[in-house]
Order: structure tokens, then sequence, then C-alpha cells
């Protein structure tokens, strides 16, 4: 066990690292291996008292080539910075009430578990001691206990042999079956691999490490647990497992010492992420009232009968949530906070191009903006007194870093610069935003990255990146592939076309239905106003893109021969197929609410229809050389959409490569082993010099 460093007090805890490097005398290229010197920071938790910030630091280790997590802390004030723990598998900090104790998730020599660390000295103490782990902390508001996740994993039947036929017991190594049934139609998950057999359930221990209990045992798993201000209940989230959809969430109050849990009623679609109201006589919750794969749910109250629901924010008016893309965290985060009055709720919104954290009356009303709108706030946590706010946030020349918000002054201060040094010496592109018409009514966002050394009057070669989601966005977050590529004397292109996040619930619902087309349609008037630039040469144009990005990626180079050469990655070739087989496979999937323009109907009714919008449809007017890249484990979009399109272009006798990736998932550029991501960067760079001379 590792020993925690002394309290906050003492001045020699803290690292000189939290000192803002010098810059360098001369600044050098962004290059791959620039992985291994990024500090990943993340999970900005603000003490009850605003005094101090517990958040993440994670760095990639080349000797091992994984991550290595630890817990920091630093004072509001700014003063001081510190690591607290060196078990290089910390995360999810959790403050007790007191703010004298911290708990946390930490893999040390076996499955993850809670563990426990007095802020006043001493060693990290282990909390829970479950056979399949545990994770997610959450205190009592008294204290005294802890609510956590684990997880039940469901035996593995017997051998399906007739051992008495053979004349033989059955030998211990075959006496059960390795062989899957599976019963849900969602049976895996992205990363978490086959998942249908295993059952997160709420458990409660004593803040000693006594009396560990387990008080819910559904078949479907329960999530998100929240003490109601009494400590008496805890309200959950959960998701049948043999809903169609696998969207359709219910909320369920259950006694906190165990017993029968009770349904939140209500009538819609999907209710989820619960938070207690002032004093639990009811709950602040999100809602759907429909599947829509581009829906933005609804923030509502009510009490817990069911009766007198308020929504304060309507359903697709608001973007709650960190949609922007970037390479340095999987995935947009967020965040929603319910304040200690009740009356307010502070998120984080996504916007154009940018995140920012707002706030808003829980009794209605429009909200209103706290800080933010340039740049990417990842997440944030709001103190007791709601009076500052933690965050950690990043721009498109800057890495994360935590930063708290007084509400009091309206001012924001950093309190760390762990990446200053790395971030000085090097040579950072900064984008130029842009707009332009799409031709059909719409105005089409989109940034130019430029070579950081760029020579007046030079034209580069001009690489097009398109977005993945596509519910998602870009924005002016830094993206480490990106500026790898201008330091290689590349323009970077990349738009936020119709189907994106920020730009309103119109913008981002016309895609879906026309996934091809209109993405076609705006991406198009981007490169088509970009060559026009004095500093583009139209004549060595690239375009890229990953997930629902190589999708269209296969899409452009199907419909257009402009560009020079592409790269694909994680695509998809075949929309039928991948509405049958990927992990969130479902009667709706990825489409539009059902009744609207949008929606395709059934996959087993809209073949013809999902056929057309697939590029494999158009496979044989692919004239554009072309590479594949595929992670041999991702299910979201699985391998085999890659593979029919490569072996469509071979028979075709079409220039194409692919490129496998082993053990890894659909997020090999967020968070892949690390010698893989770097790899990949240089894949790509090696692929666009061919075709650059």
């Amino acid at each position: 066990m590792n020993r925690a460093l002394p309290s906050l007090l003492l001045a020699g805890a803290f690292l000189a690292s939290a000192v803002p490097g010098a810059a360098a005398d001369a600044q050098r290229p962004v290059v791959p291996e620039d992985l291994f010197k990024i500090a990943y920071v993340s999970n900005a938790t603000i003490s009850h008292d605003g005094k101090h910030v517990a958040f993440i630091v994670t760095r990639a280790d080349l000797a091992k080539d994984t991550y290595l997590t630890n817990i920091w802390i630093a004072d509001t004030d700014g003063a001081r910075v510190a690591q607290l723990t060196r078990g290089d598998h910390d995360s999810e900090p959790a403050w007790s009430p007191d703010d004298r104790t911290l708990a946390f998730t930490a893999a040390r020599g076996g499955p993850s578990q809670i563990f426990a660390i007095d802020l006043a000295g001493g060693e990290a103490r282990q909390v829970t001691h479950q056979s399949e782990g545990a994770s997610t902390a959450a205190w009592s508001h008294d204290g005294r206990r802890i609510a956590f996740t684990s997880t039940t994993t469901d035996p593995a039947p017997p051998s399906h042999v007739d051992w008495k036929a053979l004349g033989v017991s059955a030998p211990p190594k075959y006496a059960k079956t390795d062989i899957r049934t599976i019963p849900w139609p969602r049976y895996e998950a992205n990363g978490g691999g086959y998942v249908y057999n295993k059952h997160p359930h709420i458990w409660t221990i004593d803040a000693n490490g006594a009396n560990a209990k387990q008080i819910t045992f559904g078949a479907d798993g329960e999530s998100g647990a929240d003490w109601s201000p009494d400590d008496r209940a805890i309200a959950y989230s959960t998701v049948p497992l043999s809903d169609p959809e696998g969207d359709r969430s219910r909320i369920f109050v259950v006694p906190a010492n165990g017993g029968k849990p009770v349904a939140f009623p209500t009538a819609h679609y999907s209710a989820f992420e619960q938070a207690w109201m002032r004093e639990g006589r009811g709950l602040v919750y999100g809602f759907t009232s429909r599947h829509d794969a581009s829906g933005e749910f609804a923030l509502a109250s009510a009490n817990l009968d069911g009766t007198g629901e308020r929504v304060a924010v309507p359903e697709n008016t608001v973007a709650i949530g960190d949609a922007i893309l970037n390479d340095t965290k999987e995935g947009g985060a967020g965040c929603g906070v319910l304040t200690s009055d009740g009356r307010t709720f502070i998120a984080d919104v996504s916007v154009p191009g940018a995140t920012q954290l707002d706030v808003f009356d829980m009794e209605g009303g429009p909200p209103t903006k706290l800080v933010g709108g340039k740049g990417e706030i990842q997440d944030c946590s709001v103190s007791r007194d709601a009076r500052t706010i933690a965050y950690t946030a990043l721009d498109a020349t800057h890495l994360a870093e935590v930063y708290v918000y007084d509400r009091t002054t309206g001012k924001s201060h950093r309190l760390t610069h762990l990446n200053d040094a790395l971030t000085d010496s090097l040579a950072i592109a900064t984008p130029e935003a842009h707009t332009v018409s799409n031709g059909h009514g719409g105005t089409v966002a989109y940034w130019v990255l430029r070579p950081p050394n760029a020579v007046p009057g030079k034209r580069y070669p001009t690489v097009l990146n398109i977005h993945g989601g596509p519910q998602t966005e870009f924005g002016d977050a830094f993206f480490q592939e990106f500026q790898v590529l201008a330091s290689r004397g590349y323009n970077v292109v990349y738009a936020n076309p119709r189907g994106s996040v920020g730009y309103g619930y119109d913008w981002e619902e016309a895609l879906l239905g026309d996934w091809g087309d209109a993405m076609f349609t705006d991406e198009m008037a981007v490169i088509d106003d970009v060559v026009k630039r004095p500093d583009v040469d139209p004549t060595r144009t690239f375009v890229t893109g990953g997930s629902y990005g190589g999708y269209a990626t296969l899409w452009v180079v199907s419909h257009t021969n402009r560009f020079r050469a592409a790269m694909a990655e994680r695509a998809v070739s075949d929309l039928f197929t991948e509405t049958l087989s990927a992990d969130f496979a479902a009667p709706l999937g990825f489409e539009g609410a059902a009744g609207t323009p949008h929606a395709w109907g059934p996959p087993l009714q809209a073949h013809a229809t999902l056929w057309e919008q697939s590029p494999l449809a158009h496979v044989a007017d692919v004239h554009t050389p072309l590479l594949l890249l595929h992670s041999d484990g991702d299910t979201r979009t699985p391998i085999d959409e890659t593979l029919q399109e490569y072996e469509a272009l071979k028979m075709l006798g079409r220039t194409v490569e692919l490129v496998e990736v082993p053990r890894e998932n659909h997020d090999l550029n967020r968070t892949g082993e690390p010698i893989h991501r770097v790899e990949r960067l240089h894949l790509m760079e090696k692929w666009l010099e061919r075709y650059t001379r």
C-alpha cells in the first residue's frame, strides 16, 4: 500500500511541477511521441467547503505501454498543488461531507476497490473487499456510510456433455462450459466486452469498511446511486435488458438499509440521471419523450409520486453535456449539478464550436451563462454554497488544466500548469474560424489549422477531417492529430456539417435519414471555399475521418474524385449490416424519431433505403486511393464494415490498403494502447506523404 502525502497545510508536499514552465528558446514541431509527455487532466472535484479540488492526472507509460492515473489536489486559492496518491490506477475521487477524507477507486493488485485517505496524513485504507471489485463511491450526508457499485457475473453453466455416458466424472477444467448463450439483443459494449451476464448492483458499507450490504438485485443492473437528504433512501437508474431499443431508462427508490424498490412514476419514454430535491420531497431528472438519435433531453422535477412535474429545460432546446471531440479524452463527459438549495441546476452545455457552464432556474426560464463559450469545458463540480465551481478546460492551443470560477466575482482563475513546459516547447498551430453557405439555407462553421511556420505565398497540401458521431462537434479544443499534421506541413480543415451538436435541434436532426447527401453537400461547400485560399494547393487535397467520419469519407470518395487520397477509420460501409451487428443494434438504432421526415423505419423493412444510404452501394464509383484502418475489437462499428469495403475495392482492382489493429476497440485514437496510438499517427503521415509528392 502506498503512503499518502501529508496534509495540504504542509508546503513541502507540493510539487515543483505545478509551477509554470519557462518557454523554450526554440520551439519544435509537434510529433506523435508527444503523447507520452502529456498530462491528461480530468475530473475536477471540489470539496464541499470550496477550498480544495481533487482531480485526476493520467500519463502514458512507455515501459508498460499503458496509462497511469493518480489523484492530485489543489487549493482553490491557487497557492499549492500536490500529487495525493501514487497507486497508478486511482480515480473517481469523492469528498466526505466534512471534507476530511477522500474516497476513491483504485486497482492495486486485483479488481478495483474503494479506498479512503485522510487528508490529515497517513496511508490510504481499503474500504471494500468485493470479489469482483467496487467503484463509484457516494458518501451519505452524515458521512457514516458509502454507497458504491459492484458487478455480479452470472456463473458459467455446466458443460453440455453427458459425462456419465462417457463413464467419467467431469474434469474440473471442463465442468463448466465456455459457450455463450445470449439472452438479450445487446450483449456487448465497446470497450467492455461481453456484458450480457454482468449486472452492476448498488451496495452500502460503513465508512470504516464494516457491514457491506447489497441493496439492489435487479437482473437489469443499477447505476447512479444518490442518497436522499435524510440518508434513508437511495435513488438509482436502470435500463431493462429486454428493452428492444436499449434507451428506456427508469428511476427507482430503495430503502438505504435494503428493501423493495419503488418505481418513480413517469409517463415519459425514458427518465434518468436523478438527483434529490431539497428535503427529499421529489427528484430532479432528465427525460426524453421518444426514441430520437438526435434528441436533446429535457430537465424536470416532480414529487416522489410523480405529481407536480415542472419542466425547467424543455426537450430539444439545450444540448446539455460536452459534445466536442478531441483525441485527449474519451467522448464527452460534461456535468450537471443540482445546487444544495434545490433552486438551480448548473450544467455543461454544448454551443457552436465550444462548451460553457450555464445555470438553469428549476422553476423554468432561459439559462444564464456563467463561464466558457470559447474552448471546451470537460467536467465540473460545485461547492456546497454554490459559489465556487471547479472545472477542467482546454482550447485548441492548450491542453486541459483545472480552473475555478467564483460566482461572487464572476471571474475564473487557473489552478494547474501541468502541461505548460510541454506546450511552451512546441510550435503549436492556431486555428482560423470561418463560415460558408451550404446553398440550402444553412451556414457551415469550419476551421483551418495552418502549418505553424507557414511561409507567406506558399501553397500547402490540405487535409479535410470529418468528425464522428454524427451527434458530436468539432470546436476550440486541442487535437494532437491535427497539430501533428500541421507540423508536417499540411493545412488541416475541420467543419461542423448538418448532424453536428451545438447549432440547434433542427441542424442536428437534419442529417438523420440522409446520412450521406446532407453531409456531402456541407463538406463540399467547405472544401470549395478552402481551395480559394492562396495558401492551399487545390491539386493536393485529402479527406479522412473516423466512425461516422469514416462512413462520410467512404461516401465522399464514392461521389467525387477531387481528393488525391483518403483514409477511413472504423468506418461503416453498409448501414443495413451495421444496424444489425453493432453493439447498439436495435429496431430504430441511430435513426430519427418514428413518424418524422428523418425516420428510415425498422431495418428489416427499410433495407432498400439503408442500402441506398450505404457507401458500399456506390463502391464501384471509388477511384481515390484509400487507406482503411480498423481495430479488431471494435463492437461499435464491427470490423466487417471495413472488410466489406476492402474486399469490394480489391475485386474492382482499386488502390486500397487495410490496416488492422489488434486488441483495440472503437476508441483507438483516444484510449488505445499508447504505442498503437503513436503508430497510428505515423501510418497516417506515411500514407499522406505517399500522395503529397
